[in-house]
């Protein structure tokens, strides 16, 4: 799993890039858990190279989603698959989390 972080503004916008799952999930959860208590909270993860997500990886995403909301802060999830949309419907995660079919679209959305 190779992450990537950039900035923009208050925005850090992480690029997620091969298989989250249950090898890999504990690396980015550490990762991302620390951009968080360095004060960043306002992320956007970009999922447009994550080649497949386990259920390993929706309880990080759940964990990320509640540090983040105690700090008001904003997640959102971009470049999902339909097959990654639809694992999050089925398990009624869905809900959660805010969504954008691009970067730039994740960008706006947390600016609002």
């Amino acid at each position: 799993m190779d992450i990537q972080e950039r900035s923009q503004g208050e925005l850090t916008i992480v690029d997620l890039e091969g298989k989250l799952d249950a090898s890999t999930t504990p690396i980015v959860e550490a990762r991302i858990i620390k951009m968080i208590q360095e004060g960043k909270k306002y992320l956007i993860l970009d999922f447009g190279k994550v080649t497949y997500l386990a259920s390993s990886g929706l309880r990080m995403l759940l964990l990320v989603v509640r540090q983040i909301q105690k700090l008001e802060g904003s997640l959102v999830l971009c470049t999902l698959t339909q097959t990654m949309l639809d694992t999050l419907d089925v398990t009624g995660f869905l809900p959660y989390f805010k969504l954008a079919s691009s970067s730039d679209e994740a960008i706006k959305l947390s600016l609002d």
